[in-house]
């Protein structure tokens, strides 16, 4: 089974380009403020696909999967630049670009009231906050160096719209009610 497939594992990232010469790769997490990428980290990647990286499971010890140690955290605007153990060069680190990074969901940190990961947005009811009445689905989180994107497909025409995560537009996040309130200004949608 993939790891994309098992419903205990948890994609917390995204590997990006290569960085440099030595094996350093550009990570897009999946919250606004983690705490699950740090030195030390053990992340999966889908063994199938990445083979060649060598490496074991000895960690979690699930099957089809590489283990990935964190050797170093660096940012460069902001931003992740990681160091595994078994990425000796930039060769091997441009073979994980793309790669998605996945924990067992019982090891995912505990984020500050407020915070929230991705897979938790993906999916709400996106709600006007004056009027209550629903816009449409939250579709995907998209990372822009500026501010992050909320894709919603409306219910009205399922046109997709970018709607910035900021607190000017999102008013309230309930997980349990499962919607978001954002507020509307002409020509946002």
């Amino acid at each position: 089974m993939s790891l994309a497939k098992d419903n205990t594992m948890v994609s917390v990232g995204k590997v990006g380009a290569a960085v440099g010469l030595k094996g350093e790769t550009k990570v897009r997490l999946y919250a606004e403020e983690s705490e699950n990428l740090y030195e030390g980290a053990v992340l999966l990647v889908d063994g199938k696909k990445y083979r060649e990286l060598g490496g074991d499971n000895a960690v979690f010890g699930v099957d089809g999967s590489i283990e990935l140690e964190v050797k170093s955290i660096r940012y460069q605007k902001g931003r992740p630049v990681v160091k595994f153990y078994n990425v000796a060069d930039r060769t091997a680190a441009e073979k994980l670009t793309g790669a998605e990074l996945y924990i067992p969901e019982s090891e995912l940190a505990e984020l500050e009231p407020g915070h929230y990961y991705y897979r938790d947005l993906i999916g709400l009811r996106a709600r006007d906050s004056e009027s209550g009445e629903i816009i449409g689905d939250v579709n995907d989180m998209i990372d822009n160096p500026s501010q992050t994107l909320l894709e919603v497909v409306l219910a009205e025409d399922s046109r997709k719209v970018l709607i910035p995560y900021v607190d000017a537009f999102i008013k309230e996040v309930s997980l349990e009610d499962g919607t978001i309130d954002i507020t509307l200004i002409p020509g946002l949608i």
